[in-house]
């Protein structure tokens, strides 16, 4: 028994010091306990340095209502068949201006220029009026290996915010926050609740936030990163029940579960991956009220 408890220790040791040769797992050990890339506090001040340069997106929809395709954990490899059968469906759609992915775009190092070939290869419908806008957001497995440095080639910011405006002037806001290591840090909480205090004072039709982390899966399958402290949970949700946030939309269990408590709906997006059972993605449609319906790829 004391030989195979210090066999594993010394394996353990030996993936942890980084002896695995990142080319050749997705697995990062060092990163499943301590972060390789830049932790949240320094995340989101480069985040918020790049929002003071480029600013906050603005699009306008051509309909009062319409569709937004929602996506996560694509976690692309060497194939990428179901993120490409998610693009054709959102860039076909007329009524759809907006795609958002909720994070771990890739499963590990070595993939983001394959992966974001996919949004850029496929062309959008040709009589799509106006073009449509992805976001995007860091998720756990897109910070390891250190990853963050091509994260923000790619996707930028992961803190951040963008409206929706309406031929008729109505605004929708959407709130998104880097939930990559299971937290928001002391400085992006203090930014949340800021920016939850400027959005209340903008006559904002609807107001959605959207993370990476789910706040209820208690299975603890995804490690350190598998949700929020109760403490910081807590917090999130009476913030954005006290600042009529509707919706938490998020990813990273890879099942669907939808939760209503104190009038915010928190919903967990399938998994887009590629060996997903059941694969799919959310659409929601932006109105009077927000509908949403789950489309399953099927294989």
């Amino acid at each position: 028994m004391k030989k195979n408890i210090l066999s594993i220790f010394f394996m353990a040791v030996l993936l942890l010091s980084g002896c695995v040769d990142p080319d050749t797992t997705s697995l990062d050990m060092a990163g499943m306990f301590y972060g390789n890339s830049p932790r949240v506090d320094q995340r989101f001040a480069e985040s918020q340095a790049y929002n003071a340069k480029a600013g906050y997106a603005t699009v306008r929809s051509l309909t009062e209502n319409y569709r937004i395709y929602v996506h996560t954990d694509s976690h692309v490899t060497d194939t990428r068949r179901n993120l490409e059968y998610f693009v054709r469906q959102y860039r076909s759609d007329l009524n759809c201006p907006v795609a958002i992915h909720l994070g771990d775009l890739i499963d590990a190092q070595n993939h983001w220029e394959y992966m974001w070939k996919t949004y850029t290869d496929i062309p959008q419908n040709p009589i799509k009026l106006r073009g449509d806008t992805l976001f995007v957001m860091a998720g756990n497995h897109d910070i390891y290996f250190g990853q963050w440095e091509q994260y923000k080639q790619y996707g930028k910011t992961s803190s951040y915010y963008f409206i929706v405006k309406t031929p008729l002037g109505k605004r929708d806001f959407f709130l998104v926050l880097d939930s990559a290591e299971g937290t928001l840090g002391t400085d992006q909480m203090k930014w949340f609740r800021e920016i939850l205090d400027w959005a209340d004072k903008q006559n904002f039709r609807h107001k959605v936030v959207c993370s990476h982390t789910h706040l209820f899966k208690a299975d603890g399958s995804q490690g350190h990163t598998s949700n929020f402290e109760l403490e910081e949970t807590y917090e999130m949700l009476s913030l954005m029940k006290r600042h009529g946030v509707e919706m938490y939309w998020s990813g990273h269990d890879h099942s669907r579960e939808v939760v209503t408590t104190g009038g915010v709906t928190c919903i967990v997006v399938d998994a887009l991956l590629d060996s997903g059972n059941p694969a799919g993605y959310m659409i929601a449609t932006m109105g009077d009220k927000i509908d949403y319906e789950f489309e399953t790829i099927e294989r």
